[in-house]
């Protein structure tokens, strides 16, 4: 626990959290789904989230940000630790799939199950990237 840095995981996280706010915001919207200024009631929006929870494509490019999401938080866990990537990156993965257990709810568990598969890998990628970037020699 003494090598990884509490606050580079923590910041990494919260920098995560704005980008996929952002991104499902805009996926969302993308696929034709409730937008933050209409007058629907709760009952609609609830349904419109109904029928994008059964689109493939919806779920399929929202794994995709979230994974690239992810690797990127692994990546700014392990640059602002700046010593020990792959611990640094890993606790990224670890806190990220707890905060996706408690958020996840109306998702299909087969996305639940890709979502968590990807998420250790996909950090550590991230942390790896670090610190390949890290051990260059500047030129």
């Amino acid at each position: 626990m003494q090598n990884i840095s509490i606050r580079a995981v923590i910041l990494a996280t919260l920098a995560v959290l704005g980008i996929d706010i952002v991104s499902g915001m805009l996926l969302t919207q993308m696929f034709g789904g409730p937008g933050w200024d209409t007058e629907l009631s709760r009952e609609e929006i609830r349904r419109a989230y109904q029928v994008l929870m059964q689109d493939v494509r919806y779920l399929a490019l929202g794994l995709l940000l979230g994974t690239a999401s992810t690797v990127l938080g692994g990546y700014l866990a392990a640059r602002l630790a700046r010593n020990m990537p792959y611990y640094n990156a890993l606790a990224f993965g670890v806190l990220g799939i707890l905060i996706s257990m408690i958020g996840a709810g109306d998702l299909p568990t087969w996305v639940k199950i890709v979502g968590l598969g990807l998420s250790l890998p996909a950090a550590v990628l991230g942390g790896h990237i670090a610190k390949l970037q890290a051990s260059k020699p500047a030129s």
